[in-house]
């Protein structure tokens, strides 16, 4: 009879615990999965330096492609106007002249100015939304502000 009693105890036991066997099937599967992820990126690898070293001028129209992008973002902090911008009369073509301000700041200045009445110092743009201090700065030089109208 004591044996019948200690025999559930001791396959339940024998259940709850993997075996060996299947704690190095798993480990064999995980390398398994990741020695195809390092074959696959191998590939894509040697496939895309072929292609390169095929066709030489692919890569230079890449990275001309690149350099066309950095060099239009950074040309829009790099414009200047011509003569201070009067922040109360200014149209959106003018705004858009700042460094740093685009159609959508622009038509958002516009649309403050309307709403809030004509600016009275330039700082009076730090109550606009995405307005920040970093860019009051750099449009400072570029602004003025004509309270007498």
């Amino acid at each position: 009879m004591p044996a019948e009693s200690s025999s559930p105890r001791t396959e339940r036991t024998a259940r709850s615990t993997p075996a060996a066997g299947e704690a190095a099937g798993d480990g064999a599967a995980r390398r398994r999965v990741r020695n195809r992820l390092l074959a696959i990126l191998a590939a894509i690898a040697l496939y895309l330096c072929l292609a390169l070293w095929l066709k030489p001028g692919a890569a230079a129209r890449v990275s001309q492609s690149f350099a066309d992008f950095r060099d239009s973002v950074s040309d829009r902090f790099r414009k200047h106007p011509d003569h201070p911008i009067d922040l109360n009369t200014a149209t959106a073509d003018e705004l858009e002249q700042l460094p740093g301000v685009g159609p959508a700041t622009a038509a958002q200045i516009i649309r403050f100015r309307e709403q809030g009445g004509p600016f009275r110092r330039p700082e009076d743009l730090l109550a606009m939304p995405r307005m920040t201090r970093r860019s009051l700065d750099r449009i400072r030089p570029y602004i003025v502000v004509d309270s007498s109208r």
